[in-house]
């Protein structure tokens, strides 16, 4: 595994129904590898170039089980498992569906609410994603000196969505596999190296299941409505929404100012079961760019109602 600094990029998303995450079993060991950086930060040749080297406690991650489908939208969870606080990613992914194309991410709970080496809240990673011939390339980076916990628990790292073609029907299994995982860890401070020491590689393969869960699979359902505060909150231009579903019936998601007029209509159907998550783009009903204000959200269904607020700064 080829060591260096990393530099890391990524993308966004929306989504709907139910996944089913597995346990990670990655020890807080140190990570080795191969030490292949010709120089030091300050310019220095490496002494240690060539060495196995310790390079921090261990980084896991592997796709979870199950997915969120949403129309042709296929959602794939990227989960981690971080012994120590790292800073970036970045990785190279693939999978053996032709019937399925790259369309975004967005980062998941590990990304969110981070905090920089003193221990004080900063702003999230930047995460870029873009598809590269047959794979897609994911990074994450921080100009913030943004990290992760490293509390050594299993999260949701990121959410990967893939159009699956017209007419194509979506296999039972799917097949992902890394070639490049970099995930620079901070116990060496000023010096980030890669701390993985598990992962899907080429030769290992993990079969993600695409079966979604039925009513009957009550433990994967929501029993109740719930409306969720948009993230991120303030926004701009962006922020999604997400709510649960625990009966089919008709939906509908807005959003109005506070005079309580329509500014833009999400959702406006029967909904199944399941959990779902819409994105709005700060445009009107015309299209237009909304003002910068707040805003409010309403789902409303047949048997329920609630409302949210929300705040659009441009």
């Amino acid at each position: 595994m080829k060591i260096n600094k990393i530099f890391i990029f990524l993308a966004s998303l929306s989504i709907t129904v139910t996944s089913v995450s597995a346990e990670i079993e990655c020890p807080s060991d140190s990570a080795y590898h191969v030490d292949m950086r010709t120089m030091l930060p300050d310019g220095s040749p490496n002494p240690s170039y060539g060495q196995q080297i310790s390079t921090g406690l261990c980084a896991c991650i592997t796709f979870g089980n199950g997915v969120e489908i949403n129309g042709n939208n296929i959602t794939f969870t990227i989960n981690i498992v971080d012994n120590e606080p790292i800073r970036g990613i970045e990785l190279d992914i693939y999978h053996d569906s032709n019937d399925l194309t790259y369309s975004s991410v967005t980062r998941g709970q590990k990304l969110q609410g981070l905090v920089n080496d003193e221990g004080n809240p900063t702003s999230d990673m930047t995460i870029l994603g873009n598809a590269i011939d047959d794979y897609v390339k994911i990074l994450a980076y921080s100009v913030n000196r943004a990290r992760t916990a490293g509390n050594g628990e299993e999260g949701d790292l990121l959410h990967l969505t893939y159009t699956l073609a017209d007419g194509a029907t979506l296999p039972e299994n799917i097949s992902f596999h890394f070639s490049i995982v970099n995930i620079p860890g901070t116990s060496l401070n000023p010096e980030l190296l890669n701390v993985v020491c598990g992962f899907p590689g080429e030769d290992s393969p993990i079969a993600v299941s695409t079966v979604t869960a039925s009513s009957e699979d009550d433990q994967f359902l929501p029993k109740e409505f719930a409306l969720f505060q948009n993230y991120p909150n303030p926004f701009n231009p962006n922020t999604q929404i997400s709510f649960n579903v625990p009966t089919a019936e008709f939906v509908t998601l807005r959003v109005y100012n506070l005079l309580g007029q329509d500014v833009k209509m999400l959702a406006n159907k029967v909904m199944t079961p399941g959990k779902y998550t819409f994105e709005w783009n700060g445009t009107d009903l015309l299209n237009n760019d909304a003002a910068s204000g707040v805003y409010f959200y309403e789902l409303r269904g047949e048997t329920f109602v609630s409302r949210k607020k929300m705040l659009l700064i441009r």
